[in-house]
């Protein structure tokens, strides 16, 4: 038998072995492909001490390679299932996965794959932008060409590069925000964890975070980001979770969301001398808290709203909806907690409710 050559029969088994490799190499990818970037199913967290759970029952999944946003007022649960997610808090019940691995049994191969902006975090007062970005990349573990290649690329887009060099000390509040975020950026993270990343920033400089948020999401990248900024949560997302009381209340695309409200029309109206029951014939009223009543009905309706608004010499305004419009309409409806609710909450999750 000449060297090198091998009966048919050694071929055939040569190359079914092949194939069956490369199926086997498909199916994983197509698996990592599929996987959800955040799995979060029947989630609570009870903090010591407290009567009521921060997190009651929550379940959220995060696609990859897409931007889920979590909306809530203060106090709503946010920042606390991103520290859970983050692999910083552990739940006190219900399963998270994060890229594929259980937050808790596998927390160390879940920290190579993340970054994270946290909300409450400030960079030190004596290093650059160009220490933080540089230096945190290489803990994380690149070559100092590729620190420096990322750290410059990062500083441009985020138009920090000229401030390179200054002391954190010496730059304004929104400059050291922007810091914090090229720094979580500026890896190649998997997953990228936002919590209120843009606040108090000023409006070119949200932008500027913004296209940064949707080069990455171009990327493939997946995005955790928690706003109180309805146009950056309309400008960015690909789905939507609004939490509240440590719950659940809404969840889907913007498009889902804004089905939640039947009628297309808002009007906001002085609250003073304004009968309320007169405006629950026109259509659902929720107080915004500011002095207002803010009514969603349809446009047949408008004209005898404003008239009746004039008669009583009380300014208002008319508008499409928005998905403010949907929050508010959504948390208004959770406003009037009492002391049993409290303890319903905690009830709730001692049943496992």
């Amino acid at each position: 038998m000449i060297a090198g050559n091998r009966p048919d029969s050694l071929y055939g088994t040569s190359e079914s072995h092949l194939s069956n490799l490369v199926n086997i190499y498909l199916l994983i990818c197509e698996y990592i492909i599929s996987m959800l970037a955040v799995e979060a199913v029947h989630v609570y967290k009870l903090y010591k001490g407290s009567d009521y759970a921060a997190l009651n029952n929550v379940s959220v999944d995060v696609e990859p390679g897409q931007i889920c946003t979590l909306l809530g007022r203060n106090g709503a649960g946010k920042t606390t299932f991103v520290r859970i997610c983050a692999t910083q808090l552990a739940p006190t019940k219900g399963i998270v996965r994060v890229l594929g691995y259980d937050i808790v049994k596998e927390a160390g191969k879940i920290r190579n794959l993340i970054s994270v902006v946290p909300q409450e975090c400030r960079p030190l007062r004596a290093l650059t932008p160009w220490d933080h970005v540089y230096n945190w990349l290489q803990i994380r573990g690149e070559s100092r060409y590729e620190a420096r290649k990322k750290t410059e690329k990062i500083l441009h887009k985020l138009e920090l590069f000229e401030a390179k060099d200054r002391p954190a000390m010496n730059l304004s509040g929104g400059m050291k925000q922007k810091i914090l975020v090229a720094m979580a950026m500026a890896t190649d993270a998997q997953l990228l964890f936002l919590d209120e990343p843009t606040i108090g920033l000023d409006p070119v400089s949200r932008r500027q975070v913004w296209s940064a948020i949707k080069d990455w999401k171009n990327e493939g990248k997946s995005i955790l980001l928690t706003t109180h900024y309805m146009d950056e949560a309309e400008m960015l997302s690909d789905s939507i979770v609004i939490v509240d009381e440590g719950r659940v209340i809404a969840n889907g695309t913007i498009q889902d969301l804004r089905k939640v409200i039947p009628q297309n029309i808002r009007i906001d109206v002085a609250k003073d001398s304004m009968d309320i029951e007169l405006l629950k014939s026109y259509g659902s009223v929720v107080d915004t808290g500011t002095g207002t009543l803010r009514v969603f009905t349809f446009e047949s309706t408008v004209k005898e709203i404003s008239d009746f608004a004039i008669k009583k010499n009380l300014s208002f305004t008319v508008s499409p909806i928005t998905l403010d419009d949907v929050f508010v309409s959504l948390v208004g409806k959770n406003t009037q907690y009492t002391e049993d609710d409290h303890r319903n909450r905690s009830m709730n999750y001692d049943n496992g409710n």
